[in-house]
């Protein structure tokens, strides 16, 4: 159960680089009509399996197709549009992840009992190219080749500088001056912990639930829909107060709230202490993704964010990938999951701290022609 999931991870983490490298280069448009092919047809795929090893070979695809036009590609997309308000931006742009978890889950449990796994699976295929594929011609690079700008500023207000000042114009760093920054290592390694945990948590949750807390199936469901259904709220209410409090305590706090809550679900033995989990588990969550984005557009710039992005993702994937199996392990010779939690638990809070210790990077010196040089959203319109 958790060797595709690592497998895919693991694809993840080798293809970061060269996703963010190519969304840079061919900006959001093409990246994501091609990552959604490439989806579509690994659920076709997936709906035709008869083998072990097409099985595996489906789980690529898919994962390459969500890694070619998912996180990295749409998080730089947001960060071309938005800089003072860009929190907020990235929270509408995942707030469909908890929906689809309110939704889509039941939706999917549905489908399948009505015409089969099978059928449900190519007919998710094609609806990835009905809809994913047509909305990507809607995407644009950046404002400014169509006489906008960012947050819809004014070109010369003051709202505009104070944006202009929050990454972009003033602060572009390059691959290696992000690279040589301790900023970078801090977030990285931060992330890279709590995916960890998360990761581990997420892929052995239901057996936990139902064989170490004795949970019913419908119980252990309902345990996720409320940590999916609290997200939501949560999210908005982060999209208003993202950009007004320093995104390191917001991601720090994230990282913390994730080990209380692994904590208490290795230590859970009923279903109301599996539901404090959930809680706790779904403000983390809804913290966690969208303020990380913002935070990249801001520390980095729009030179190069999608090439540091997908350097950054390299590193925290390649923890993250080891979280299933290593679990899975402990558990085996544990015989349940209570001690895997409580080390999980135990990771997340180191990476926590390292959360809260990145500060912004100072910009690097840059020649006058430099600052008020063309940005990569000023050419192009892809």
């Amino acid at each position: 159960m958790a060797t595709p999931r690592s497998i895919a991870q693991l694809e993840s983490a080798t293809l970061g680089p060269i996703d963010g490298w190519l969304v840079d280069k061919l900006g959001p448009r093409v990246m994501v009509a091609i990552g959604a092919f490439i989806m579509g047809l690994g659920f076709i795929i997936f709906g035709m399996i008869h083998s072990l090893w097409m099985y595996f070979l489906a789980n690529v695809i898919i994962s390459l197709g969500a890694g070619l036009g998912g996180g990295v590609v749409v998080s730089v997309a947001v960060n071309y549009w938005f800089r003072r308000k860009r929190t907020l931006a990235q929270v509408m742009s995942v707030i469909g992840f908890p929906i689809a978890g309110v939704v889509g889950i039941p939706l999917l449990v549905w489908a399948q009992s009505a015409i089969g796994w099978r059928p449900t699976l190519i007919v998710t295929g094609l609806l990835v190219w009905a809809v994913i594929i047509p909305a990507s011609f809607f995407l644009r690079r950046g404002p400014e080749p169509y006489g906008l700008h960012p947050d819809g500023d004014p070109p010369g207000s003051a709202a505009a500088e104070i944006g202009r000042r929050l990454g972009g114009g003033l602060v572009n760093f390059t691959v290696g001056e992000a690279l040589r920054t301790r900023t970078f290592w801090l977030i990285a390694l931060g992330n890279g912990l709590s995916g960890l945990a998360m990761s581990a948590m997420s892929v052995h949750l239901f057996l936990h639930l139902e064989q170490g807390v004795g949970l019913s199936r419908g119980n252990a469901a309902l345990v996720w829909t409320v940590a999916s259904g609290l997200s939501i709220p949560s999210r908005l209410l982060v999209g208003v107060v993202g950009d007004r409090v320093p995104k390191r305590l917001l991601l720090g706090i994230s990282a913390t709230f994730m080990a209380v809550a692994l904590l208490l679900l290795g230590l859970a033995t009923s279903l109301v202490w599996a539901f404090v989990f959930a809680v706790l588990y779904g403000i983390s969550w809804s913290i966690r993704i969208p303020v990380m984005r913002a935070m990249q557009g801001e520390y980095w710039g729009r030179t190069s964010l999608g090439t540091i992005s997908g350097a950054q993702q390299f590193v925290e994937v390649l923890l993250s990938v080891v979280g299933p199996v290593l679990a899975g392990f402990m558990a085996d010779l544990q015989g349940d999951y209570r001690l895997t939690f409580i080390v999980a638990a135990a990771l997340s809070l180191i990476g926590a701290i390292c959360l809260f210790s990145a500060s912004r990077p100072k910009p690097p010196m840059r020649k006058a022609a430099e600052v008020s040089g063309v940005e990569p959203a000023d050419v192009g319109n892809s």
